[in-house]
């Protein structure tokens, strides 16, 4: 095995689907690893639904794996130091740069010294 083709029809409700990899193994034991780290998806990173890829003979790391941050964000002591406004965070890396997230809640986060 050289390459594969692997696509879907688009149908049903959220059809996007964020492939890792693909391995076949014959009958022999022997294994072909097809690594895609891409989204299939017509709203999705470059809009495909299909990836042509090339067989590589050992498996790999195909995305960098999801990280979970904790934001902790203080308001100064001063009269007039908080909000009530939709406060939201942009991160950025070295290779990618997130959404914007928002921060508030229903705890009124960002009040006076809090």
């Amino acid at each position: 095995l050289q390459r594969i083709i692997i696509r879907h029809d688009n149908s049903g409700p959220g059809p996007g689907w964020f492939l890792d990899k693909v391995v076949i193994e014959s009958g022999k034991g022997e294994k072909w690893y097809f690594p895609c780290g891409r989204w299939l998806a017509d709203n999705e990173d470059d809009k495909q639904i299909s990836r042509e890829i090339q067989a590589v003979k050992e498996d790999l790391s195909t995305y960098t794996p999801l990280v979970t941050y904790t934001i902790e964000v203080m308001t100064g002591d001063r009269s007039g130091a908080g909000t009530d406004a939709n406060v939201t965070v942009q991160l950025f890396g070295e290779n990618k740069t997130s959404d914007f997230h928002h921060l508030d809640n229903d705890q009124n986060n960002f009040e006076r010294n809090k």
